[in-house]
Order: structure tokens, then C-alpha cells, then sequence
């Protein structure tokens, strides 16, 4: 108990810096800038500017053992982390590692008997159904929630993966090009700001 009611301060002082956090970068100006647009361009040339297909591969995440009943744990593969949460049944779930609206780990959620097929994000009592990944009743219900977060924020469901049980392992249906995708929109977009995509800057 004592290690849950750590982490669950641990949680609540994350998000109240989360919320500074995203208040001040709100009153930040943005600066214009050049830097980086050779290395962006090198990194275009590498995927020659063409959108990078999905590439979805079934790959291993946690151990099976770790996936105990009413458990929630994680795994990182391809730059995708994911959390899997297991029932009191043994039946396995998969969601991402990060739970709106602050984006705290799923691992930090807890379960709720009046809840069923529940969990709850421990910063703002949101409630999120782990077999849909939805919101399941109010938004922000915690004191905290009601007077600050709630205001910040809207209800936003959590990412679903897929998931399965196989042999000594739960694997996760990952598109293992994620990353490369991510990074290839970045560098594209710092360019196309600048006009430089298409050669329109100069």
C-alpha cells in the first residue's frame, strides 16, 4: 500500500508540472530558425522523399509471467511503448503507455471494483476502459481535475494496441515504422516551412 500511495503522489506531482509545464509554453515566443536544414535535408534524401509505408510485425513486449491478473505492465519495441493490462480473468489487453491527458504511465493506473473493465489514470480519476480504450463516465472527476484539468483539457481516449498471448511471451501488433514515419514527417515539415521541399525558398 505504502508503494502505491508513492507512486500515486509521484503521479499527481507530474501532472501539476505537466500543467506549468504546458501553461508556459503557451507564453513562449517562437523564435524563427535555420539550424539543422542540412541535416534535414540529408534525412530526407535518405528515405528520398517517399512516404514510408505501415509495416505491421508481431513482436514480443512483456514476459507472460509478468502478466498477472489484475496487473498492469510494459514493454518498449521500435520505439512504441506498450502497456499491457491483464484481467482478473488472465485475458490480456493492450493499450498505449501513455494515459491522457498528461500523458502519465498506464503502468501508474490502478483498478477499481465499482469500475468494471476499468482502469484509472491516478492524477485525474479518469476512468478508461481498457478493452475499448475509451473514457468510461465523467472526465477528471478527482478534486484536482474538477477545478484545474478539467478546464485544460477535453476527454480524450487512450490508444489501443493489440495484443495476444503466445508461448513465454505477450506480443504486440507494432508497425515497426513508426519511428522512421515520425522522423521522416518532422524533417519534411521543418523543410516545407522554410520552402525548401520544393525549392520554393529561393
Amino acid at each position: 500500500f505504502a508503494q502505491k500511495g508513492t507512486h500515486t503522489t509521484y503521479a499527481m506531482l507530474l501532472g501539476l508540472l505537466c500543467c506549468l509545464s504546458a501553461a508556459v509554453a503557451l507564453r513562449a515566443p517562437v523564435l524563427p530558425t535555420k539550424l539543422g536544414v542540412s541535416s534535414a535535408r540529408s534525412q530526407l534524401s535518405a528515405v528520398n522523399m517517399k512516404k514510408i509505408p505501415d509495416k505491421n510485425v508481431w513482436c514480443p513486449i512483456v514476459s507472460s509471467g509478468d502478466a498477472k491478473p489484475l496487473s498492469v505492465t510494459s514493454g518498449f519495441q521500435y520505439g512504441v511503448e506498450v502497456a499491457v493490462v491483464t484481467d482478473k480473468s488472465g485475458s490480456v489487453y493492450g493499450l498505449s503507455n501513455k494515459l491522457p491527458p498528461f500523458g502519465q504511465p498506464t503502468t501508474f493506473a490502478t483498478f477499481d471494483a465499482s469500475k468494471p473493465d476499468c482502469i484509472i489514470e491516478p492524477v485525474t480519476g479518469t476512468a478508461f476502459n481498457y478493452k475499448t480504450g475509451k473514457v468510461s463516465g465523467q472526465w477528471c472527476p478527482s478534486p484536482l481535475g474538477k477545478i484545474i484539468f478539467g478546464l485544460l483539457t477535453s476527454p480524450t481516449d487512450v490508444q489501443k494496441v493489440q495484443v495476444r498471448k503466445k508461448g513465454k511471451s505477450v506480443e504486440a501488433l507494432i508497425n515497426v515504422n513508426a519511428k522512421l514515419q515520425f522522423e521522416s514527417d518532422y524533417w519534411r515539415g521543418v523543410l516545407d516551412a522554410q520552402g525548401k521541399v520544393d525549392g520554393g525558398y529561393y
